[in-house]
């Protein structure tokens, strides 16, 4: 429910970067009027583009000029209710409208791949929604298209856009806890009341770990910025025909460490749609430990302890308050 925040900071970043960043067509758009906002088109009238559209009204530099929907109907109800001045009743002429300067992609996961792909070679900078593509090659493809195209791509994982993760770079970067051992979290929430038409069963995209296990995933990357992924150990429950708990962990080889820690890092975490759980999330060093206080994906305290014998530690908390809510209501909190 505390999109908004994660928008302002993500969409005054895309700023920054576009002339670097953005092609050739976007470039010859912004040219226009340096100062006009970014001009985003919505690929999809669902639930996450109705939070994603809520938001971008709270940030003067972006701006939602067009939506598309696979009917023209649906388009021109997520216009009114959005006060979105364009509609297509399909994605590609959205795509090759020569007034939207980003796109947003927040189709079911399905179909990232397939627009995603559209998009960049069409010129846009592009968006969409997490996961990019449902399996690792497809994700590879889109990203090194994007290098050839000089187009931006950007997978919508919001949770790195908060200051609180901006402060655990920093701590990871310096050192001071030591090189990460290992890193566990957990993410659940309680699907008990999704019913049978719900994506969270779809075939192919459905389950926890498509759904939020790249919440965790990501802390990976994180902690173990150089390393390269070596092992993936799994075991979880199905309903549905899908995986409805999981616990896994995640070996990382380390390779040649500036810290000189040469052990392979270690991602451990558990996910489900049986409960609702801590969301919290754990990261240890050698010299001490950050612990992120629940939930962890819309992360707003962090507790940093530097150990000074076993059992003995001092410990710095951080506080990253949110922003007053304008809406109150989400569909995705």
């Amino acid at each position: 429910r505390h999109l908004s925040i994660v928008l302002l900071v993500f969409s005054m970043t895309i700023s920054r970067l576009s002339t670097r960043l953005f092609s050739s067509t976007a470039q010859s758009a912004l040219a226009r009027n340096a100062n006009s906002p970014l001009r985003w088109g919505i690929l999809s009238a669902g639930r996450i583009s109705s939070d994603y559209v809520k938001a971008m009204h709270l940030v003067p530099e972006a701006e939602p000029i067009a939506v598309a929907a696979r009917s023209a109907s649906k388009a021109q109800e997520f216009a009114d209710s959005h006060n979105i001045p364009k509609t297509f009743g399909n994605y590609h002429d959205l795509i090759r409208n020569p007034d939207v300067d980003v796109v947003y992609i927040g189709t079911i996961a399905d179909h990232h791949y397939e627009w995603t792909r559209e998009s960049i070679l069409a010129g846009k900078p592009t968006v969409v929604e997490k996961p990019m593509t449902l399996c690792a090659d497809d994700t590879k493809e889109l990203i090194n298209l994007a290098k050839e195209k000089n187009v931006f791509l950007m997978e919508g994982m919001w949770t790195r856009c908060f200051p609180a993760m901006q402060k655990l770079r920093q701590i990871i970067a310096s050192n001071e806890i030591g090189p990460i051992v290992y890193v566990q979290g957990d993410f659940g929430y309680s699907m008990a009341n999704n019913g049978p038409e719900d994506r969270i069963w779809l075939p192919d995209s459905g389950g926890v770990t498509m759904d939020i296990g790249m919440y965790i995933a990501q802390f990976g990357r994180l902690a173990f910025p150089d390393g390269k992924l070596k092992d993936v150990f799994a075991a979880g429950t199905v309903k549905n025909g899908v995986d409805h708990s999981v616990m896994a962990t995640v070996t990382y080889e380390r390779g040649d460490s500036r810290d000189g820690f040469g052990e392979d890092g270690l991602l451990q975490f558990a996910l489900t749609g049986a409960a609702n759980t801590e969301e919290r999330m754990v990261l240890q060093g050698t010299k001490g430990r950050v612990v992120i206080n629940g939930p962890f994906h819309v992360p707003q305290k962090m507790k940093v302890m530097y150990d000074q014998g076993r059992g003995e530690s001092t410990e710095q908390i951080f506080d990253f308050p949110l922003p007053d809510d304008p809406y109150g209501a989400w569909n995705n909190p």
